[in-house]
């Protein structure tokens, strides 16, 4: 696992959310947006799914019982979804991926 197969992924589930949401800005969604801050009705309750979803979907699922930390902010920024993955990476990919 990769940062750029993470940051792909991470792209493709915040454009599902945000069609299935009925929103008309999933074409926004590109590695540079903050999700928190410019996506329109992307709230932090979606994030534990989302991350959830991320590892189930690159083949890495997350344990039961494993606590999802909100890796969207870092210091109280935003973070970018390029930031986030990279922060998927640090937190719950396997040891040997590459950041």
């Amino acid at each position: 696992m990769g940062l750029d197969e993470v940051i792909a992924k991470l792209v493709e589930i915040h454009r599902e959310y945000q069609i299935g949401g009925g929103l008309d800005d999933a074409d926004r969604v590109t590695p540079h947006i903050c999700p928190l801050a410019d996506l329109k009705e992307f709230e932090s309750d979606f994030i534990p799914e989302i991350v959830r979803r991320l590892a189930r979907e690159l083949g890495q699922p997350l344990p039961k019982g494993v606590r999802v930390k909100n890796i969207y902010v870092d210091k109280g920024r935003k973070l970018t979804i390029r930031e986030i993955a990279r922060k998927f990476i640090e937190k719950y990919a396997p040891k040997g991926c590459r950041v």
